[in-house]
């Protein structure tokens, strides 16, 4: 067999190869998700808009919208899959543009910082498989 012959051949069974195993990443391999909803209460009311970030002790995180106190659309591959089964440490983003900075790309936080920061947050709930879990944060200074 001719070098190139040779070469070919390797090349297609590999290329065979990969094909049948694929590259990984398999239904067996997802996460297991559940639907997340519930509120977000700062200052007595419910908060206006943000972002809640659900990160679980390993793999991937969700994350969710809140909109007038509500926690909205927690998706972690799909829109409104859920966030991953079991605990989870959980962060919250609330901002505005800041007038003072020039720049247009700086925020001002509507809520203390630390519930920005997973390690300061103090924020975690456990999220159960085949239910809907239904968790409420009251935000404190």
């Amino acid at each position: 067999m001719s070098g190139f012959q040779n070469n070919a051949c390797c090349f297609s069974w590999i290329f065979m190869s990969l094909m049948l195993t694929g590259c990984g990443g398999g239904v067996d391999d997802a996460p297991v998700l559940a639907e997340v909803g519930g509120n977000v209460i700062w200052n007595g009311k419910p908060l206006d808009e943000g972002t809640i970030v659900f990160h679980p002790t390993t793999g991937r995180s969700a994350s969710g919208v809140i909109q007038a106190g509500k926690i909205l659309e927690v998706t972690t591959t799909r829109k409104g899959d859920g966030a991953p089964v079991g605990e989870n440490q959980v962060t919250i983003y609330a901002t505005k543009p800041d007038p003072q900075d020039l720049s247009g790309m700086g925020t001002i936080s509507l809520i203390p910082e630390r519930y920005n920061d997973v390690k300061k947050s103090g924020l975690k709930v456990i999220i159960k498989s085949d239910e809907i879990n239904k968790v409420n944060f009251d935000l404190v200074k």
